[in-house]
C-alpha cells in the first residue's frame, strides 16, 4: 500500500502545527498524540514511526517541538465564554422587559436590540471553543469579536448612566465587573487579531457601531426627548350648578361639577386628587381702614378690601375627584358631581371651590397594582414604609413601586416609589411625588414635591367663587 507523504508545518503563534497530505490540509495538532489521531483517520497505521523521514516531513522543527500552552489557552477561552454568557443573559433580561412590555415604540425597539444582542453574545460564547481550538469554523472569530464589542459598548453605557446618580442597585454588581471584563476581552481579541480572515471587516465594525448608535438613539428618544417634547395636556375645571332648597330641612343643596379631560397625546396615571368647597366669612369694616392693606393681608397673600376685614374660610366638603390609580388615555375624560349641603341661615359671604389632580405620565413609568389600595395612618403597621412628621396628624396614603418605561433606567437607578398622602385636618391637603426609600427604609413625607424628572405634574382648577346671596336667591 502506497501512503502519501505527510508534511507537518512549524507551529503558529498558538503552538498549533498544520498537517498536510500533499497539497491538502487534513488537520492541525497540538501534540504528537493528536498528530497520530489525524494520521490514523487518514489511513496510516497507529504504530507508525513519526521520525520516518520517508513518510513524514518536519518543517523547521522536529517531532519533539509542541509549544502548546494548553492551560493558558483553556483559561482564556473559559474566561471569554463565561463573560459572554453572563453578558448575554443580562442583555436578554434587561431587553425582554421593554421588548415585550414597553408602552412606547422607541422603548420596544431598544428592548429588541438588547434582546437580540444578548442572543448574539450567547452564540459568540459557543464560538469561543472553536476559535480557541482548531478554528474549523470560518466565522467563529467574527462572532467572538462582535460579542465582545457589544459587551464593551453596552456595559460602558450602563456604567456611565449609573455614575450620573451613583445610587445603589443590585444590577451594578453585573455591569460594573462586566465593564472590566469587556476591557480585558477587547484587549484579547485585538491581540489575537480576531478580524483576520473575516470578509469585509470594516463593514462588520460599521454594522456593530450602527446598531449601538441606533440603540442609544432610541434610548435617548424614549427616555429624554419624547417625554419632554410631548407635554401633558390635562384640563380640570369646576363649576357650581343650580342650588336647590330642601323641602323638608332648612338646607340648600349646592351641586358642584368637576370635569377632567385628557386633551393631549400623552396617557396619564392618576396619582392623587382632591377638592375643597369652602365658605368665606369676614367682618364688615365700614371703610374705616382704607385700602392701604394690613399686615395680615400681606402675610396671608390676600386681597386688601375696603369694607371687609381679614377673611376666614371653613371647609364645607372635601374628597377625591378621581380615585388614585385610575388612568386616562388621550381623548378620554371623566365628570364627577358633588352636592354640598349648606344651612339656609349660614352667614357666608361666598362659596368657593378648588381642586387639583396629580398625574404621572404613562410613557415614563407604571405603578404596581398595590397603589390603588388606600392605607390609613391610624392602623397599626400601615405606615412602615411612610415617614410623616408629627404635624401630619391623621392621614390616608397610597404607595406603590414605580417601574420606569425604559428598563435601562430601572437597572441604573435604585427603586422609586410613587406616594400620595392626604392629610386629614384643618388643611385637608394632598401631596404626591416619586421618591426612593431613605436611610430608615421609608418614603419621606417631609418634602413631597412633585418630581418633574419622573413625569409627575399637578393640574389645578383655579378658585371658582359664587356669592352666597346668589345661592339664596336661586334656591328660593
Amino acid at each position: 500500500m502506497h501512503l502519501p507523504r505527510v508534511v507537518v508545518a512549524p507551529p503558529d503563534k498558538r503552538g498549533l502545527r498544520p498537517v498536510r497530505l500533499g497539497d491538502q490540509v487534513v488537520g492541525a495538532a497540538w501534540s504528537a498524540r493528536e498528530l497520530r489521531e489525524i494520521l490514523v483517520r487518514e489511513g496510516f497505521p497507529a504504530d507508525m514511526d513519526l521520525d520516518d523521514r520517508a513518510l513524514i516531513c518536519w518543517r523547521e522543527v522536529g517531532s519533539d517541538t509542541w509549544p502548546d500552552r494548553s492551560r493558558k489557552r483553556l483559561v482564556t477561552a473559559a474566561g471569554m465564554a463565561a463573560g459572554l454568557v453572563v453578558s448575554g443573559a443580562v442583555l436578554i433580561i434587561v431587553g425582554s422587559e421593554d421588548a415585550f412590555g414597553a408602552l412606547t415604540f422607541a422603548s420596544r425597539v431598544t428592548g429588541f436590540l438588547f434582546f437580540l444582542a444578548g442572543l448574539l453574545q450567547l452564540a459568540a460564547a459557543l464560538a469561543v471553543r472553536d476559535y480557541w481550538g482548531k478554528r474549523n469554523l470560518r466565522y467563529s472569530g467574527l462572532l467572538v469579536l462582535v460579542g465582545v464589542l457589544i459587551a464593551l459598548q453596552v456595559h460602558t453605557m450602563l456604567l456611565t448612566l449609573w455614575f450620573e446618580e451613583m445610587e445603589f442597585t443590585p444590577w451594578v454588581f453585573t455591569y460594573m465587573p462586566l465593564s472590566l471584563w469587556a476591557l480585558w476581552a477587547t484587549w484579547i481579541v485585538i491581540r489575537e487579531k480576531a478580524w483576520q480572515g473575516i470578509p469585509h471587516p470594516r463593514k462588520v465594525a460599521a454594522g456593530v457601531l450602527a446598531t449601538a448608535l441606533l440603540a442609544a438613539t432610541n434610548f435617548a428618544y424614549s427616555a429624554a426627548y419624547q417625554p419632554y417634547a410631548a407635554h401633558v395636556q390635562v384640563t380640570l375645571s369646576a363649576k357650581f350648578g343650580k342650588p336647590e332648597l330642601d323641602p323638608r330641612e332648612p338646607v340648600i343643596h349646592v351641586p358642584v361639577t368637576f370635569s377632567l379631560q385628557n386633551t393631549g397625546r400623552v396617557p396619564v396615571n392618576v396619582v392623587a386628587s382632591v377638592f375643597w368647597v369652602k365658605g368665606r366669612t369676614s367682618d364688615f369694616t365700614g371703610g374705616a381702614r382704607e385700602l392701604a392693606g394690613t399686615k395680615e393681608d400681606v402675610a396671608g397673600g390676600q386681597d386688601s378690601e375696603l369694607y371687609a376685614g381679614s377673611p376666614t374660610w371653613r371647609v364645607l366638603d372635601t374628597g377625591l375627584i378621581v380615585v388614585p390609580g385610575d388612568w386616562f388615555d388621550p381623548g378620554t375624560g371623566q365628570v364627577e358631581n358633588v352636592v354640598v349641603q349648606v344651612p339656609r341661615g349660614a352667614d357666608y359671604e361666598s362659596l368657593e371651590v378648588d381642586g387639583d389632580i396629580t398625574v404621572l405620565r404613562k410613557d415614563r413609568g407604571k405603578v404596581d397594582k398595590a397603589f390603588v389600595r388606600p392605607r390609613y395612618s391610624w392602623v397599626q403597621g400601615a405606615t412602615d414604609m411612610v415617614e410623616c412628621p408629627a404635624e401630619c396628624g391623621d392621614y390616608v396614603f397610597y404607595i406603590g413601586e414605580l417601574t420606569h418605561n425604559n428598563n435601562i433606567i430601572n437597572v441604573t437607578r435604585r427603586q422609586r416609589y410613587v406616594v400620595a398622602i392626604r392629610l386629614l385636618g384643618a388643611d385637608w391637603k394632598m401631596y404626591a411625588a416619586v421618591s426612593p426609600l431613605n436611610a430608615a427604609g421609608k418614603v419621606s413625607g417631609v418634602n413631597l414635591d412633585p418630581d418633574v424628572k419622573y413625569g409627575v405634574e399637578t393640574i389645578r382648577t383655579g378658585t371658582v367663587v359664587i356669592p352666597f346671596a346668589t345661592v339664596l336667591k336661586t334656591a328660593t
